[in-house]
């Protein structure tokens, strides 16, 4: 695992009487963060902090207090902030929103001489400056405040090319120029990292790409997702803005064409309007196209019912809008005994939550869920010479504001996005293939259509590097695609047909 240039080490006492809570001193910088009442300031004594600089997660702190009451036991406690990423109705998106809260770090005595000898480990959480409080019965009787900084470490240092490279981060802030980092690679910007909704600790994935040789990953911090390159003169210069290289080694990964495993989706619960009937569909999660089962029981024997799908159809760019839409795709007759035994095949869809319901006319029987997961139908060709055309072909992109676009970038650079709504979650992409003969890398990341129409947008359309764990809504996964350019016969480019 390769680390940034550690810190020095140095024991600091901060020393901070009635301090202002550290989420009130920079409540303007961050939308939606819930107003506090402050912090009684009389009578509060000094809380002395002593810990190796910069304080880091999982750091220990030394706290001492004096002039306390003897054989009083103190509950030490910890400003932080909670909340993220949010979304409503399924499908829009609101940005993120944050309220003050606290937790306790422990509880410990007051000795006979009146004083508080106490050890903590700074918690897991977001960074930035943080309240320390030591209360007795209840009351503030000291405080301090710990500034919490950010740690980058970046594993593996070298492999061929479409090696799967990790990068750590912990601390990064909720506020705005604190909680958002760029990825360069090679002076080229690769997607942003984030951790709104995951405590200030994520990983971002990308690969690696040549030519064989060393290349340097350096992150910037970046508000709305571009690097801010003259940081030293910037209002957070205090930030660390690490850089890593990593060496690419002859040869190439096998992998040619796939989309990351899935994680689970969340499933809303069956409905049933029949007392005591149940319905379940297995799978619950897969492409378009999965077989998956249909089954029920408690029903009224001897009943026919329609077998609805449900969806969403329209667009976010034109007059008309979006609206939900019903799609009959079946009939279904329950048994003498009142069961459903039916198997199905998922229709050609948006990505995300559909409902599978099943009506009495238009009454509703009861309705059960299947989410429809991005799939690769075909990339072609997989090979030729620079100036080929190529074509990625994909079905079930989503349709929410949080999920309908995919995001590229060639041999980690930025390339635009694709949009899936509009084509009912079949996206083809057309480019042409540039470079040295050799594999080369498309990676699709998951984006962000549009935010809160109060916000400027242009974070939302680049890649999320840490969509495994922090992306807003469903967590849908990576798409990575090589293209292997070959030497050309002729000595020049092919030119390219399409319009």
């Amino acid at each position: 695992m390769r680390r940034a240039a550690p810190y020095s080490r140095l024991c600091l006492a901060a020393v901070v009487a009635a301090a202002p809570a550290c989420s009130r001193s920079s409540a303007g910088q961050a939308a939606g963060v819930a107003a506090a009442s402050p912090a009684p300031t009389s009578q509060i004594a000094t809380l002395d902090l002593a810990y190796d600089k910069p304080a880091i997660v999982g750091a220990v702190a030394h706290a001492t207090a004096s002039g306390l009451s003897a054989g009083k036991t103190v509950d030490l406690t910890w400003g932080t902030v909670t909340g993220g990423w949010v979304v409503e109705d399924y499908y829009h998106f609101r940005g993120k929103k944050y309220s003050e809260t606290t937790k306790l770090l422990g509880q410990f005595p007051v000795d006979a001489s009146g004083r508080l000898n106490a050890r903590f480990v700074v918690p897991d959480d977001y960074g930035g400056v943080h309240e320390v409080i030591a209360l007795v019965d209840g009351k503030p009787v000291a405080q301090t405040a710990l500034n919490l900084t950010q740690t980058f470490a970046m594993t593996p240092a070298s492999g061929p090319v479409g090696t799967p490279i990790e990068l750590k981060v912990t601390g990064l802030g909720w506020r705005t120029m604190e909680s958002t980092w760029v990825v360069n690679w090679d002076n080229q910007e690769l997607g942003f990292v984030s951790a709104a909704a995951t405590r200030g600790s994520a990983v971002a994935r990308f690969r690696a790409t040549g030519p064989a040789g060393d290349h340097i990953v350096k992150l910037y911090t970046g508000w709305q997702g571009l690097g801010y390159l003259n940081y030293e003169q910037s209002p957070v210069a205090a930030l660390p803005r690490p850089q890593f290289t990593f060496r690419t080694t002859p040869g190439a990964t096998s992998d040619v064409a796939y989309a990351e495993p899935y994680q689970p989706q969340a499933i809303p619960k069956t409905e049933a309007s029949i007392a005591g009937a149940r319905l379940t569909l297995t799978p619950t999660q897969g492409p378009v196209g999965t077989r998956a089962v249909l089954k029920g029981e408690g029903f009224a024997p001897g009943k026919s019912m329609r077998l609805v799908w449900e969806t969403s159809v329209g667009s976010r760019v034109t007059d008309g809008g979006f609206t939900p839409q019903e799609n009959e795709i079946g009939e279904i007759t329950t048994d003498v005994h009142g069961r459903i035994d039916r198997t199905l095949t998922i229709p050609d869809d948006l990505g995300g939550l559909h409902g599978l319901a099943l009506r009495r006319g238009d009454d509703l029987v009861a309705r059960t869920h299947f989410v429809i997961e991005t799939s690769i139908i075909d990339v072609s060709p997989r090979s030729g010479p620079a100036g080929t055309p190529v074509t990625i072909h994909l079905k079930g992109v989503g349709w929410t504001e949080y999920d309908n676009i995919y995001v590229a970038t060639y041999d980690n650079a930025y390339m635009g996005y694709a949009c899936g709504f509009n084509s009912h979650g079949d996206v083809v992409i057309n480019f042409t293939a540039t470079g040295e003969p050799g594999a080369h890398l498309i990676d699709l990341y998951p984006g962000i259509y549009q935010g809160p129409p109060t916000e400027p947008q242009q974070l939302y359309r680049l890649p999320q590097l840490t969509y495994a764990d922090d992306h807003p809504g469903n967590k849908i996964p990576a798409i990575r695609v090589t293209f292997d350019i070959t030497p050309s016969p002729t000595g020049r480019a092919p030119t390219s047909t399409r319009n």
